[in-house]
């Protein structure tokens, strides 16, 4: 039964390590130049400048990490179509409530978005640009 016991474990050992072989296989493989993705945490006064891709539809994501005060960030460069989900422009000034996330998806026609954290609290604010395809 010792045996077995033994047998059985050791096999799931090996198991579990060719899977996890594979799956770090499978992660590397993946071209960068597939997929276009930049999550950036701005503190205040600082800012990023994204490069899209034209064509195709990319998500951009902004989000207020404090809990307890209010954010102040501004962007520019997107096309004057582009609004967020909240139905405010891409292209300006953008006050953020604690906690609280704006998102948009557009083509952003290849254009470099630029956004700069102007909040005078110690406030961070998160940034992603994703891009398929790019």
């Amino acid at each position: 039964m010792k045996i077995l016991r033994k047998t059985v474990k050791g096999g799931v050992c090996i198991l579990v390590f060719f899977l996890m072989m594979l799956s770090w296989t499978l992660v590397l493989s993946q071209s960068p130049a597939k997929q276009h993705q930049k999550t950036i945490t701005l503190l205040p006064f600082e800012y990023t400048q994204l490069k899209t891709n034209n064509g195709t539809f990319c998500v951009y994501y902004m989000r207020n990490a404090s809990l307890s005060n209010i954010a102040v960030a501004v962007n520019t460069g997107a096309p004057d179509s582009i609004k967020y989900d909240n139905g405010s422009l891409f292209n300006g000034i953008h006050t953020l409530a604690p906690g609280q996330q704006i998102i948009v998806v557009g083509d952003f026609k290849g254009e470099q978005l630029s956004t700069i954290n102007l909040s005078v609290q110690n406030v961070a604010i998160t940034t992603m640009l994703f891009c398929p395809g790019h």
